[in-house]
């Protein structure tokens, strides 16, 4: 359960993007340089220094962070007079303090800019629970560092906290910290902050809807959740098909027994033919085995039926998998792609090993099984564990 919200600063709490991008273009405006904004598009979220710093070293320009942040502040003071929060941050906020939510602030910047930001919006320090600045992490985003010490020093565990981001930087740094993650499309495009492991994206915050308790804050993140769609392995996908994948049981049977006819298998004279069914659109993609003279460089019929499908729609869900060998029993897939398999599976996910007896009707052999069955516990990777 949720019980503490994590909030970036820098393009969620206050439209600071602009601000800051006016004092730094006006900071290399006084050293001859015109700087654009597409310099410092790929340092939004990773936090002050290395946003101006890397700009310098585009131009070839030496910056002291230390020294020069005073000029930098300097200029983002004055054109911080006239910024604004986003929509539905200070309700959202308030709804959150009432419920009894831990609140704190993990930000990338300098603590100097981020008192001017709160001082802009009207909020105060002792409004968090606790305050985390860049300078009090040697590693900034997007590594986890300053999430997992905003958590620890609130009494939470990371998988506790939901952390409200805008950056690709963010959410990632966030996701590596094992925190949920509330995305705001104010710096980067949907896609791109989906792509880095966010869990909700949402236009303000107006759309997370009120609460007034822990409880139905959960509530409401577990609905949002469940309309981004449904996680298979390391990926969330929007199922749109209709019916049980059962349906599509006698067509997946059928396109890996037409694929397994056409095995590339002159070394083990084993031919394997494989189809899985897309969660997202209902599809059948099938494979067959491809042997090479180079063993390693083998393909086997289900990570080839992967393959066709993520080059046929994308990132795919399996909600089933059919295998078709010529053994007795029906041979599952190997290790090797069932980790391949576990990237894009539910744990329930239905496998089905059959022998070409029965892909034919002739009755022969057919078993099913979960997929956590024949892989209980697969590997993802770290950044891209949904929790």
């Amino acid at each position: 359960m949720i019980e503490g919200i994590l909030f970036d600063m820098d393009g969620v709490l206050i439209d600071s993007e602009p601000i800051i991008l006016h004092a730094a273009q006006a900071f290399f405006a006084r050293r001859g340089i015109t700087a654009n904004e597409e310099d410092f598009k790929p340092f939004v979220g990773a936090g002050d220094r290395r946003y101006l710093v890397g700009v310098g070293e585009r131009y070839g320009l030496s910056i002291d962070f230390d020294i020069d942040r005073v000029e930098l502040y300097e200029l983002y003071a004055e054109a911080a007079r006239e910024a604004v929060s986003f929509a539905g941050v200070h309700q959202f906020f308030a709804d959150a303090k009432r419920a009894g939510l831990k609140v704190g602030l993990a930000t990338g910047s300098e603590r100097h800019k981020a008192l001017i930001n709160l001082a802009a919006i009207g909020l105060k320090e002792a409004d968090f629970d606790n305050i985390v600045t860049g300078e009090q992490v040697v590693r900034n985003k997007p590594y986890p560092d300053i999430y997992q010490l905003t958590a620890l020093s609130m009494g939470l565990s990371t998988d506790q906290c939901l952390v409200v981001e805008d950056s690709i930087h963010g959410v990632v740094s966030a996701k590596r910290a094992q925190c949920a993650v509330l995305a705001l499309p104010n710096s980067f495009g949907e896609s791109a902050l989906t792509e880095a492991g966010c869990d909700v994206v949402l236009d303000t915050l107006v759309d997370f809807g009120r609460f007034s308790s822990i409880g139905e804050f959960n509530e409401r993140l577990r609905v949002l959740r469940a309309k981004e769609g449904v996680i298979y392995g390391a990926n969330r996908i929007e199922v749109s098909q209709s019916g049980h994948p059962s349906q599509f049981f006698d067509e997946a049977i059928q396109a890996a027994l037409e694929s397994r006819r056409n095995a590339y298998a002159p070394y083990s004279k084993f031919k394997v033919g494989a189809a899985l069914v897309s969660a997202k659109s209902g599809k059948v993609y099938s494979g067959c085995n491809v042997e090479n003279s180079s063993y390693g460089a083998t393909i086997c019929a289900e990570r080839n039926a992967v393959l066709h499908s993520i080059a046929e729609e994308g990132t795919v869900g399996i909600d089933l998998l059919v295998v078709v060998t010529d053994d007795d029993p029906p041979a599952p897939p190997c290790a090797l792609c069932l980790q391949v398999l576990a990237e894009f599976c539910r744990p329930e996910t239905e496998v089905h090993l059959v022998d070409t007896a029965f892909a034919e009707g002739r009755g022969g052999a057919h078993e099913v099984h979960r997929f956590d069955e024949l892989l209980p516990y697969p590997f993802i990777f770290p950044t891209m564990r949904q929790p």
